[in-house]
């Protein structure tokens, strides 16, 4: 009843010389004061607050109506955009939408942040003397400090700034710059180093650390080691001119193979394509696109099915979802076409497209059952080409939230001509093929088991194991690909 109270009293007096101001605010407390010479209002006690889209509760409030700010001084929880800041003070102006606080916490998409100060609006959050992490136990298993760490909400984007990565309370790892990308586009790494080994490679060692001028202009810049190679250097910058434009640039060298890099600007326009459903099984990456992307590139001597590939240039046309006749039925499209020199064999014109026509049937007792058309065709200006046109199923059985099967069947129609480059050519062979992919969960590890086998003689084309180790709030990925020869072993961060 007080609190009723004090409410009424509080809107009798300011309803109406803020109307002019502020619609729909209210204030609630145990007690209320009004200055009206200073347009000063006080609360304490159990205060709360409503406008719009935001809530604030606290001890203490000082509300000035003629700047419409608040300023809360005895602690606070504040929900702004979907985030829940807790901390000591908070300075919020209303129409600005802009605010600072101090000593402060907030979680965000799963990731907990804390520090000494921050300012925020709508685009951007500035911390100090900041920290954060993915492990929601009170003695976190790691976590990151930082001097300064700024989060684009909007962008799903966050870079730390002259860092320590600690395990418990050791401080393991310094790191001048993070990254940590919300969207799913790339692994949330940890500074620990890649590590593997491959038939032209050797065993190798990557560490790679990340640069950040701004949102739209940053990077990696990596030093490796390889036992058949020496020591090998490389840095990549990232660009995005506007929500249509984006790209990357890559340079790298090694004591063998010398200099090699290229640069890909990627136009991306239509209606946004959704994410596909993913399954709790799934460990691929989903991010968001646009129906149509336009790709050039312009590479020098990089590396493709170990050949030596330039571009100059390359373009490709990809088009992904969209519907022919009716909804159900999808259709996808690559149109390519431009020059290419593999080294140490030939250098040619080289155009030609896909166009994959499918479409998932309604669930049966077998699974889901996606059938496909896909027209594969290049043509050569040395007058080769490679046309190899093809029918195919797709099975997917989820047996549980722990166990799920998929089966790929192809069969080539015809096969006319063939590529002369090696890179196109790597591990091909004629006939039709069968993929069976299981895919499990034991307790907190995932594995995946995904083969492909030629039909003439059932022999294996590939046979890759993968583990990821969920370990809390990082994880431990390892592919060994039998038939290849290669060994793969990454960490990354948990992403939500």
């Amino acid at each position: 009843m007080k609190k009723l109270l004090s409410a009424v009293c509080l809107s009798l007096l300011i309803i109406f010389p803020l109307y002019a101001q502020i619609k729909d605010l209210t204030i609630n407390a145990d007690r209320v004061s009004y200055e009206k010479e200073k347009n000063r209002v006080e609360a304490t006690g159990s205060v709360e607050v409503n406008y719009q889209d935001i809530l604030l509760r606290g001890q203490h409030l000082i509300y000035n109506s003629s700047a419409e700010t608040f300023h809360a001084d005895k602690g606070f929880v504040f929900l702004y955009n979907g985030t829940t800041l807790e901390g000591e003070t908070l300075d919020y102006d209303i129409a600005a939408r802009r605010g600072t606080a101090d000593r402060f916490n907030f979680l965000y998409r799963g990731v907990i942040l804390g520090g000494g100060s921050l300012n925020f609006n709508d685009e951007k959050f500035d911390l100090k003397s900041a920290n954060f992490t993915t492990c929601n136990l009170p003695g976190p298993h790691y976590h990151v400090t930082a001097a300064d760490i700024t989060l684009y909400p909007k962008d799903r984007w966050m870079v730390a700034y002259w860092g320590y990565f600690w395990l418990g309370k050791i401080p393991v790892v310094p790191m001048p710059t993070y990254v940590y990308d919300f969207s799913g586009k790339e692994r949330a790494q940890t500074p620990f180093p890649d590590i593997g080994s491959n038939s032209e490679d050797g065993g190798y060692i990557t560490e790679t650390l990340a640069w950040n001028l701004r949102r739209e202009f940053n990077g990696t810049y990596l030093l490796s080691y390889f036992a058949n190679k020496g020591l090998g250097l490389g840095a990549t910058a990232n660009y995005k001119i506007n929500g249509q434009n984006s790209g990357d640039i890559r340079l790298n060298w090694n004591g063998k193979d010398r200099s090699f890099g290229g640069i890909t600007h990627i136009l991306s326009f239509g209606d946004q394509v959704e994410e596909r459903e993913k399954t709790p099984l799934d460990f691929s990456l989903s991010p968001q696109y646009r129906q149509y992307e336009l790709a050039v590139t312009l590479s020098s001597r990089e590396r493709i099915n170990y050949q030596r590939v330039s571009l100059t240039p390359n373009l490709q046309l990809y088009s992904r979802g969209g519907s022919l006749i009716r909804p159900e039925v999808k259709y996808d499209y690559e149109i390519d076409a431009g020059r290419v020199a593999e080294e140490g064999n030939t250098r040619l014109l080289r155009g030609g497209g896909k166009l994959k026509l499918y479409g998932r049937l309604p669930e049966t007792p077998t699974g889901f059952i996606t059938p496909f058309f896909l027209w594969d065709s290049l043509y050569y200006s040395s007058g080769a080409k490679w046309v190899k046109p093809s029918l195919g199923l797709e099975v997917n059985k989820p047996f549980s939230r722990d166990l799920a099967l998929s089966v790929g069947y192809q069969h080539y129609l015809y096969f006319d001509g063939l590529s002369p480059f090696n890179y196109e050519l790597y591990r091909f062979r004629a006939a039709d093929k069968l993929s069976p992919n299981l895919m499990f969960k034991l307790g907190e590890t995932k594995c995946r088991i995904a083969a492909s086998y030629y039909l003439d003689n059932w022999s294996p084309e590939d046979i890759d194991y993968t583990l990821f180790f969920v370990l809390h709030c990082y994880n431990l990925e390892v592919t060994y690909r039998s038939l290849r020869n290669e060994f793969m072993l990454g960490f990354s961060l948990a992403t939500p």
